[in-house]
């Protein structure tokens, strides 16, 4: 099973409580209201033989792997359910597709003062809800209290907020509590805050819960699409919006089947009850589909990057700086990615993602030399390494460690390797420290493409559960906090060029490749258009069938 395939990292914060941008507890009450849509009522009849064309209606139909979490926009942490979020509801910006350019959404244009702490947004006129009322600027202002009223795993996105002002129906004007360079990359991350009708939470709130239980089977967005059916295990349909301000979508109908096997997939999609895959494939079977003219391949390069983890806090050989530093220029990555991904991936040659950051500002250059490393290998206290790979990477992932195994071996190094549950590797910070590998091989990304949202989830002190090894770096801290507050955007660049000089001399973890994200539908599909920050993830207003 793929990281695509299995449980991804929101899934699992969501399932045990643990926000991965706020890094805190939720409680009890509040994790079984995120959780229990299990329980939620149908919205309509099941309409599980839906054809591709029914009544002159144009049906896509997609898989997803795992039931998403609840479709309410402000409790949604999680990957596989993004296709439904961003098809029902809207935010004020977006990410340009495949770019970390932040472009108009439902906000034409905005303003920022040059104290950096207030953000005028002009809004588009004649929008509406689902329900038929304006999104106006109240509608946003009650929009962003409703984030902040829930609070679950997306509310740090609006947390410094500390004044919102409706001078008239078309300007939504934010106070920040202090200058924080992320904020636009959180209006237009997966995870923004998006506009919700607030006269349907008014209508559908049951006591103080603003509607959070009409919210798990029903949607109050303006996106191009509404939520028709919403059936917890077995299947989601949504019908396009009639009154959507935008270009009305070819396809009026999607539904989405969970269909959790992977290979259960490819049958529907060869046999044409699918019409496309958005992840999950073995890099064999893409190859495979890549030959085949009946389909299209899209390969896309995710803004994760796959890494391999030094254990630095350990008892092990890796808790000496100067072996980290020599394991950095051990492993000939090349030989790693080359045989496992076949041409999907390439290899990484910076330490933040090339959509995050400039190419080549915060570079990973190190020379290729086992030499360094060979020549202490008789002074290290053991010869033995444990290298584990999270198996939720599946193949590929194994594959990458026993080559990696191989390299090691060859310079006299004795490595064991072991698959880890994704539940034992979200459990490293916060376990025996006994428990930690030596070597740890996963991925590395934020929740935005915004530098600060990596380094304060993997990197800063006390981080958890994706702070692995807890490392710690004081000084590091303080130029995250720094950077962030930066006066310019030269010089918030020129402070996380600095703390990637650390990072490297801190030898921490080595950068392989960003995680390729692979879509395959019947050929007669075009007009596709991915999310910047999840490319698995289409615009389905957009997408054209022939």
């Amino acid at each position: 099973m793929s990281e695509e395939q299995g449980i991804d990292r929101r899934t699992f914060l969501r399932r045990t409580g643990i926000t991965a941008a706020g890094l805190q507890f939720v409680s009890l009450p509040a994790l079984l209201a995120a959780c229990s849509s299990s329980g939620g009522t149908k919205a309509s009849t099941d309409n599980s033989t839906a054809t591709s064309s029914t009544k002159g209606n144009l049906t896509l139909k997609m898989p997803f792997l795992l039931d998403m979490q609840v479709p309410d926009p402000d409790i949604m942490y999680e990957g596989e359910g993004l296709q439904v979020m961003l098809a029902c509801y809207e935010g004020l910006v977006n990410y340009k597709p495949g770019t970390g350019t932040i472009v108009p959404g439902l906000a034409d244009s905005w303003t920022v003062s040059t104290d950096l702490l207030t953000y005028t947004f002009k809004l588009k006129p004649g929008v509406k809800f689902h329900d038929a009322t304006a999104a106006d600027a109240t509608a946003w202002q009650k929009s962003f209290e409703r984030r902040k009223t829930v609070n679950q795993g997306p509310e740090y996105m609006v947390d410094g907020v500390v004044k919102m002002e409706t001078p008239d129906p078309l300007t939504f004007i934010v106070t920040l509590k202090e200058p924080n360079d992320a904020f636009l990359d959180y209006l237009a991350c997966p995870w923004q805050p998006y506009a919700v009708s607030p006269t349907a939470v008014a209508k559908y709130a049951s006591g103080n819960d603003v509607a959070q239980g009409w919210l798990k089977t029903h949607d109050a967005g303006t996106g191009a699409y509404v939520i028709s059916e919403f059936v917890p295990g077995s299947h989601y349909t949504l019908e396009a919006f009639p009154d959507y301000w935008g270009p009305k979508p070819q396809f009026t109908t999607v539904r989405i089947d969970i269909i959790p096997d992977v290979a259960t997939q490819r049958l529907k999609l060869e046999s044409g009850d699918l019409d496309l895959v958005t992840k999950g494939f073995a890099t064999e079977d893409v190859k495979q589909f890549q030959k085949n003219s009946k389909y299209k391949v899209i390969v896309t390069e995710s803004t994760s990057i796959i890494a391999l983890w030094l254990n630095a806090t350990g008892d092990g050989v890796f808790k000496d700086k100067a072996v980290r530093k020599a394991m950095l220029q051990a492993i000939d990555r090349d030989k790693i990615i080359t045989p496992t991904y076949q041409g999907l991936a390439k290899i990484e040659k910076n330490y933040y993602s090339e959509n995050m950051f400039p190419d080549g500002k915060a570079p990973f250059d190190l020379a290729y030399d086992p030499s360094i490393l060979k020549g202490m290998i008789k002074d290290l206290p053991t010869k033995k390494i444990d290298l584990a790979y999270a198996e939720s990477g599946g193949a590929p992932y194994r594959r990458m460690a026993e080559l990696i195994q191989t390299q090691l071996a060859a310079i006299g190094l004795d490595v064991a390797v072991r698959g880890m549950p994704t539940s034992q590797v979200f459990g490293l910070a916060t376990g025996a420290a006994k428990q930690r590998p030596d070597l740890l091989l996963w991925s590395y990304g934020g929740d935005a493409l915004h530098v600060d949202t990596v380094l304060r989830i993997f990197l800063r002190t006390g981080a958890a559960p994706l702070n692995w090894d807890n490392y710690s770096n004081k000084d590091l801290d303080t130029k995250m906090d720094k950077a962030i507050t930066e006066p310019t955007k030269d010089m918030v660049e020129a402070d996380y060029v600095s703390i990637a000089k650390d990072i490297q001399d801190e030898a921490w973890f080595i950068p392989f490749a960003r995680r390729p994200e692979v879509i395959i539908a019947r050929a007669g599909l075009s007009g596709f258009e991915s999310n910047s920050y999840l490319p698995s993830i289409l615009n389905l207003d957009v997408l054209k069938s022939s």
